[in-house]
């Protein structure tokens, strides 16, 4: 079980994601939040059965549990969209 997590740790933090530090903050080690946020969104609906086969499809609740991570994490006033083009 380890190394399945492990892989999985590995394969997260090596995400593509936009590094630009003018556009993104401290709070996000200057990285765009929409992968990592996207992921746990999906780990969420995991966990809750919400999803129970191998595709998952854009939902009002996989967005809402997104905002939810944005708004943990960034700035008020910010907003992003689970569907956002990021590198």
């Amino acid at each position: 079980m380890c190394g399945r997590l492990d892989h999985y740790l590995q394969v997260f933090a090596a995400l593509r994601t936009d590094k630009n530090r003018k556009r993104w903050s401290a709070e996000t080690c200057f990285q765009a939040p929409h992968k990592p946020f996207l992921l746990l969104s999906i780990l969420d609906a995991i966990a809750s059965s919400a999803v129970t086969r191998n595709f998952i499809e854009p939902s009002f609740e996989l967005a809402e549990t997104f905002a939810g991570y944005w708004s943990l994490v960034m700035p008020p006033g910010t907003s992003g969209s689970p569907l956002a083009r990021t590198g």
